[in-house]
């Protein structure tokens, strides 16, 4: 009795989250000995990933609606169009790569950056599913699909960015040498009495047309080599960011907050401009 109940709500679930028709968007997509991820954000200032660790019977449901949902492709799409909350999730391919989508407001973002026309009800998703874990994100940078939520036709959305201001804690100078081919070479000078250290992790934002500082999401995957280095007083160290995760930049006035150690704190930042 208690697997046939079980069965009974959960096709009762796809139901309530599925449309008429379906799709192929997930084909050969699964969650086989993975977490299932909800990720929740319900403005621009931080986002939750909800985790569900066990529950294989409610993993293969969450497909079978996803593929049930009928999707259309979404044409002549605004910034207007996404609304808060926003929802994302991850599923994997047949070669274990993780695939990332986003939904807002009855549409899908998908990794090859489409989008649909998707009713989905996330909202009692969230409500009905045991999911035992979660983890708060500052910003939204880091949300499924972000760059292709904030970006479209050259334009940026301050709107669904976030704000951050380095903390200058050091008297060290930064600056920008150049900038070609997608690489910001950019000086540091330890103007100190003392050692300073830093390191690789960095932080890249474009100026808005109000002239306030926004993160920029990347494109890909965020790599950085945790090291630190040594620049003695009066010393100068010049090192060069790749910023090819961040896809093709639009123009505008840019700034890389530097300096960081991995500890979410940048002590200087550099200026520079993509015509």
């Amino acid at each position: 009795m208690k697997k046939l109940s079980l069965f009974f709500v959960l096709t009762m679930t796809a139901l309530l989250f599925s449309g008429c028709g379906g799709n192929t968007i997930f084909k050969d997509m699964n969650l086989d000995n993975s977490a299932l991820l909800l990720y929740q954000a319900e403005d621009n200032s931080s986002f939750n990933i909800h985790y569900m660790y066990q529950g294989d019977e409610y993993k293969a449901e969450f497909l079978k609606a996803l593929s049930t949902v009928k999707a259309s492709p979404v044409e002549n799409w605004s910034f207007s169009d996404i609304t808060f909350p926003l929802y994302g999730f991850s599923l994997f391919n047949s070669d274990r790569f993780e695939k990332l989508y986003a939904w807002s407001n009855n549409i899908l973002y998908t990794p090859d950056g489409k989008k649909y026309k998707f009713e989905f009800d996330f909202e009692k998703m969230l409500k009905d599913y045991p999911f035992t874990d979660a983890n708060q994100i500052s910003g939204i940078n880091y949300f499924p699909c972000a760059q292709q939520m904030i970006l479209n036709d050259g334009k940026w959305n301050t709107a669904m960015m976030s704000r951050a201001e380095p903390a200058y804690k050091y008297d060290v100078s930064f600056e920008c040498l150049s900038f070609e081919d997608q690489k910001a070479t950019c000086r540091f000078t330890n103007n100190m009495d003392e050692l300073y250290v830093f390191g690789e992790y960095y932080i890249l934002q474009v100026q808005g047309d109000d002239q306030a500082w926004y993160n920029v999401p990347a494109a890909d995957t965020l790599a950085f080599h945790d090291l630190a280095y040594e620049l003695s007083p009066g010393q100068s160290y010049d090192m060069t960011y790749y910023l090819t995760p961040y896809g093709e930049l639009p123009a505008g006035h840019y700034r890389i907050l530097g300096g960081g150690i991995g500890d979410g704190s940048f002590d200087c930042d550099a200026e520079f401009d993509i015509e």
